[in-house]
C-alpha cells in the first residue's frame, strides 16, 4: 500500500501543536518552568502567539502536558523495569518542577494522582513471570508490594533529580568561578 501525500506530510511536517510541545519540552529542560515564556516557546517552535493560544490556554497547560508525559514515561519504565537497569535522568529538572508546581494546582494534582493509580494497577497485577505461568500470586499482599514499589520508584526518581540538579548547579558555579 502506498501512503497518501497527507500521510507523508504528517510524518515529515509535525503539526503546530507538536512543534510547540517539542519546543516547550526542550526549553523547560534547559531553563526550567519559571524562566520560560510563551514568547520563548513560540520562537523555538516557529509559531505565532495566536498559534500557541489556538492550542493551549497558557504556559502552564503546556508544562502540565509535557511534564505528565515525562512522568508517564518514568512510571511506565518503573512498571516494566528490568532488575538491574536504570533510566537516564534527562528530564530530572522537569520532574522536579512538576513536583514543586503540582501541589498548588488541583487539576494537575488530579492528573498526577491518576497516573500514579494506573502505575499502581500495573504494578499490582501479576508479574510477567507469574503471567507466563498462567496465574497470579495468592494473597492480598500484591497491592502492598506494588504500593511500596511505586513509592520507592518515585522516591528514587526524585532523589536522582535532586542529585542531578545539585551537580548541574555546582558545575555552573565552577564555570562562573573559572571565567
Amino acid at each position: 500500500m502506498i501512503p497518501s501525500a497527507s500521510t507523508i506530510a504528517a510524518v515529515h511536517h509535525p503539526s503546530g501543536r507538536e512543534r510547540l510541545l517539542k519546543a516547550a519540552r526542550a526549553l523547560f529542560l534547559l531553563k526550567g518552568l519559571d524562566a520560560v515564556t510563551v514568547d520563548d516557546i513560540c520562537l523555538a517552535a516557529s509559531t505565532s502567539k495566536g498559534g500557541f493560544y489556538h492550542h493551549f490556554r497558557n504556559k502552564e497547560d503546556v508544562f502540565l502536558l509535557v511534564a505528565l508525559e515525562e512522568l508517564g514515561r518514568e512510571l511506565e519504565s518503573l512498571v516494566h523495569a528490568v532488575p538491574g537497569t536504570r533510566n537516564a535522568g534527562s528530564a530530572d529538572a522537569l520532574l522536579l518542577d512538576l513536583w514543586s508546581w503540582t501541589p498548588r494546582r488541583p487539576r494537575a494534582r488530579r492528573r498526577v494522582r491518576n497516573m500514579h493509580r494506573r502505575a499502581l494497577k500495573g504494578l499490582s497485577g501479576p508479574s510477567r513471570v507469574e503471567a507466563e505461568r498462567g496465574g497470579g500470586r495468592a494473597g492480598g499482599d500484591r497491592e502492598a508490594q506494588a504500593m511500596l514499589a511505586l513509592l520507592l520508584g518515585t522516591g528514587l526518581i526524585a532523589r536522582r533529580a535532586l542529585v542531578s540538579q545539585a551537580y548541574a548547579g555546582g558545575r555552573e558555579q565552577r564555570k562562573a568561578a573559572a571565567g
